[in-house]
């Protein structure tokens, strides 16, 4: 089913409407921008593709706003239409190839069994693949260069830096002590714990201690580095949150066996490096940038086209 949905997100994401002007219509007509329209087989059709593409039954308080994008998309093809932006056939089957082997699809008939389970066959697939890439040359077309300065993207950083905080980490060092399925070593191995801990805080030399008892063969550890506390396990947390920084702490169990920590440095959260979040922080732009652009651009197509939305006619659809 996950191949399924791949295929299904590639063609929705494509935002390649189905066209339905040479058909036969005994259905109501849902959308229609000039002489393109979209049934409401049409639009059963695109619910079942969202519901394939999120892995989320569709609800019925979501055609008003599919109904919305898919009129957008119609206005995006009619506006290609008319600056007689084409795609070869060479172009199909290049994002067709391209396709099965992101899906590793082994062969014609598994590939066609797949789209048939989507309710699509080869040649509707390979149309809604041709009305994408016109929708994408378009958009391309309509809505131009978004680059992105360095400067802007600081600003939207220092905007959004909550979002990128990194909670409190840990350096510790450990060594964890196994015990037996039936616990019946359970009281021996707290006991070499205990002494452990004993002599840790004598000595104050815990990573010598653990190597020794390593070497023994009485467990594993050594320094685990730093690591988010949110991520330790549960019975780790718990102990590392009432250390002072160099404090070892006292035996504990978990499913694990027997541990003992000791709390190296702890350093409060912070929010990433800008290095680390700048390709996030241009994609956010550029994302919203294209949104807004394109949002402009479907509106004075609108203002051009004759446009028609009827979602009520989806209230009652099976």
């Amino acid at each position: 089913m996950r191949v399924i949905k791949k295929i299904v997100s590639f063609v929705v994401l494509a935002g390649a409407p189905a066209l339905a002007a040479d058909r036969q219509l005994v259905e109501g007509i849902v959308i229609r921008v000039n002489d393109r329209i979209l049934t409401t087989a049409d639009m059963r059709q695109r619910a079942a593709d969202h519901s394939a593409e999120t892995g989320k039954p569709f609800s019925p308080n979501d055609w008003g706003d599919l109904v919305q994008q898919v009129a957008d998309e119609l206005c995006i093809l009619e506006r290609a239409a008319e600056l007689k932006l084409e795609v070869s056939n060479e172009e199909v089957n290049a994002r067709l190839t391209q396709l099965r082997q992101e899906n590793r699809v082994p062969d014609d008939a598994s590939f066609e069994a797949m789209l048939k389970s989507t309710g699509l066959t080869l040649e509707g697939l390979k149309a809604r693949l041709r009305d994408g890439i016109l929708v994408q040359r378009l958009i391309s077309r309509e809505v131009g260069d978004l680059a992105v300065t360095e400067e802007e993207l600081r600003q939207r950083y220092e905007q959004e830096k909550d979002t990128f905080m990194i909670g409190e980490r840990v350096h510790l060092e450990h060594i964890v002590m196994p015990v037996a399925a039936d616990r019946s070593n359970l009281e021996g191995t707290l006991a070499i714990a205990r002494r452990l801990v004993a002599a840790a805080r004598t000595s104050g030399d815990f990573k010598a201690l653990v190597a020794q008892e390593m070497a023994a063969g009485h467990g594993t550890g050594g320094d685990l580095g730093v690591v988010v506390a949110a991520d330790l396990r549960p019975e780790v947390r718990d102990a590392v949150a009432a250390l002072k920084i160099g404090e070892v702490s006292d035996p504990f169990v978990s499913i694990a066996g027997v541990h003992v920590v000791r709390l190296l440095e702890r350093i409060p959260p912070t929010p990433q490096p800008f290095a680390e979040v700048e390709n996030q922080l241009r994609q956010r732009e550029m994302d919203q940038r294209y949104r807004s652009h394109l949002a402009s651009v479907v509106t004075e197509l609108k203002k051009r086209y004759v446009v028609e939305m009827h979602p009520e006619l989806m209230a009652t659809t099976k």
